[in-house]
């Protein structure tokens, strides 16, 4: 392993990029048991890549505020998939009780992974298009010890690639961007808006990943970026 002089942090995407969910009541599951289908399009809008880079400022003034915004946009979501008013509580709740019992867990490289990054005196930090719970995400897979900060964009008040996620985050580890490597598993959010605050990104491609519709058809290796199949590639950059 090489010197630490070029870089001095590394920032990190938190789901698909640390940890995963081994179980999770879905948007989908929710509105079958009402006789609901949710098109794929419209559910990509409204939970997926469709609201990276929102600015959600005043929603993220606390945990109410956040947690309203969430069920304000949840019941829109209903409406455009022509769910009758009158349900739209009971499959709120149902989400709610659902996301319960989410099981998360660290991919199986991570844990080893960070532990050899800080022997190296790295700060890990991680930047996150999460809820307003990240902090409790992170300590249910198991890695609160094993970084350094978290920055959720329900408390920043904006989505990745919003350039302001980027800015605040560097500035509450004391980092600058040039020292900086960024890890994560979507192209937007985690390599182009990375890389146009001045950081260096590492794209995530893990086998069996779901599909992301942010990343350009071309090789992205051919853009110059590099692409690794699991975080213990970034071992060898630093």
């Amino acid at each position: 392993m090489g010197s630490v002089a070029k870089y001095r942090g590394i920032l990190l995407d938190f789901y698909g990029t640390l940890a995963r969910a081994t179980h999770w009541f879905s948007v989908e599951e929710a509105l079958a048991e009402h006789g609901y289908v949710l098109d794929p399009e419209l559910r990509d809008r409204w939970f997926n890549d469709g609201i990276d880079g929102d600015d959600h400022e005043a929603a993220s003034q606390s945990r109410d505020h956040y947690v309203k915004w969430q069920l304000d946009r949840t019941y829109s979501m209903l409406s455009e998939s022509d769910v009758h008013p009158d349900e739209y509580a009971t499959i709120a709740e149902k989400l709610r009780i659902g996301a319960a019992t989410r099981v998360l867990e660290a991919y199986d490289e991570v844990p080893e992974v960070l532990a050899q990054l800080r022997a190296e005196g790295l700060k890990l930090v991680v930047c996150s298009n999460w809820d307003w719970d990240l902090a409790e995400a992170v300590d249910e897979s198991g890695l609160s010890d094993a970084v350094d900060l978290l920055v959720s964009s329900a408390w920043v008040g904006v989505r990745k690639p919003n350039p302001r996620i980027y800015l605040h985050t560097l500035e509450k580890a004391g980092l600058e961007p040039e020292n900086v490597l960024f890890v994560g598993d979507t192209w937007g959010a985690d390599v182009e808006g990375p890389l146009a605050a001045g950081m260096t990104p590492v794209y995530l491609r893990r086998d069996g990943h779901w599909a992301d519709g942010t990343c350009p058809h071309d090789e992205p290796r051919g853009r110059g970026v590099t692409v690794a199949s699991d975080l213990s590639a970034i071992l060898s950059l630093i």
